[in-house]
């Protein structure tokens, strides 16, 4: 395993060490196996300025924000909420299936980060050992992922 300091660590958490790496100002960080058919993991990251104040007890509320979350966080145990969900869609002729974990990072008194993580694979793989054995790990990472407790918003 190698540890990923996402932007300067405003997230660190671990990938496989054999996986490649590649960042973009708009597209954030891509990791993958260098190998036919590999499922692709993607990160990115926003920072928001809130109107209203932010507790840490804000996670899960954040979250409620978002439609592809509404009513699929869990708090975790640092403060932070996360939601999974899946869907299935089709990319150039192909039934793929991305799996997402969203996590809302609090930042008080007016700051939240949201981070989304996605494993992309073709939909046929889903029930291959190698993709669920690899669904579990990034599931526990992303759960011990930790984040920075400096906002990384220019505007503060």
């Amino acid at each position: 395993m190698k540890t990923i300091n996402y932007r300067g660590g405003v997230v660190t958490f671990r990938i496989p060490s054999s996986w490649k790496e590649e960042y973009s100002d708009t597209d954030g960080g891509t990791f993958f196996e260098d190998k036919p058919d590999s499922g692709t993991f993607r990160l990115k990251i926003i920072t928001v300025r809130s109107p209203s104040e932010i507790t840490h007890d804000s996670a899960l509320a954040i979250l409620e924000m978002l439609k592809q979350a509404r009513g699929k966080g869990e708090r975790m145990k640092d403060g932070n909420a996360l939601a999974f969900f899946e869907e299935v869609t089709m990319d150039r002729g192909h039934k793929i299936k991305i799996i997402c974990w969203i996590l809302s990072n609090p930042l008080p008194p007016n700051h939240a980060r949201i981070a989304t993580f996605s494993y992309t694979i073709l939909q046929s793989q889903e029930a291959d050992p190698l993709i669920v054995q690899t669904l579990e790990l990034l599931d526990r990472e992303i759960r011990a992922s930790v984040f920075s407790t400096a906002i990384d918003d220019p505007s503060k």
